[in-house]
């Protein structure tokens, strides 16, 4: 009777764990689809201005992307600690300009795309992959997010495009500049770029 008792107790206590992770990945899902959707409702929108357009899908990422994280994720556990507090804050800004730019800088691509989405697979506690498919001028390109809940909130920290990772991306490509150089010298790379950046843009507008 004993045993009954505790096979109830610790399937009652399985049940509950259950029911929270089910409820967390529909808001991990829920997130997802309203930026996503969001980012697409201002796309589509014709009337909308550019620099407008890109200051609300600013807006929607920041709000949706864990850009810290990103950031050092992309630097890597080794090459994150070769930097001070204040380099990595600087390292931060630079890499969260230089994403804002360079997809702000591409919205004018897009106009009737449509995203579908397939079931969200748990990997590990707190982590999550919404695996998406986009669909763009009659080619369908694969769009896997990864996503971890931080203090009860959850945000995107990785994307895939047709298998090529963002994060993984830059990281070999700070690692090829710190494998012979210094945060500061990066960290001097980094700035040029997005001054570059800024440029080009402002010659867009102008």
């Amino acid at each position: 009777m004993k045993k009954i008792l505790c096979l109830l107790v610790f399937s009652f206590v399985l049940l509950q764990v259950a029911v929270v992770n089910a409820d967390s990945v529909a808001d991990a899902e829920k997130i997802l689809k309203t930026s996503v959707n969001g980012v697409l409702e201002v796309l589509s929108n014709k009337e909308m201005p550019m620099d407008q357009k890109k200051d609300k899908v600013i807006e929607i990422t920041e709000s949706v992307f864990s850009f810290p994280l990103m950031a050092k994720l992309s630097l890597g556990k080794e090459s994150w600690t070769k930097f001070n507090s204040a380099q990595r804050d600087e390292f931060t800004n630079y890499f969260v300009e230089l994403i804002q730019h360079i997809y702000s800088s591409k919205l004018d691509m897009f106009s009737d795309e449509t995203v579908i989405f397939e079931p969200i697979k748990v990997i590990g506690k707190n982590k999550v992959q919404a695996p998406t498919f986009l669909v763009s001028k009659g080619k369908k390109y694969t769009v896997l997010y990864s996503m971890m809940n931080s203090d009860g909130r959850w945000k995107i920290y990785d994307v895939k495009v047709e298998g090529v990772s963002i994060v993984h991306t830059y990281r070999s490509q700070y690692n090829h500049i710190l494998s012979t150089g210094t945060p500061d010298d990066l960290l001097k790379i980094m700035k040029e770029k997005n001054l570059e950046n800024k440029l080009i843009a402002e010659k867009k507008t102008s």
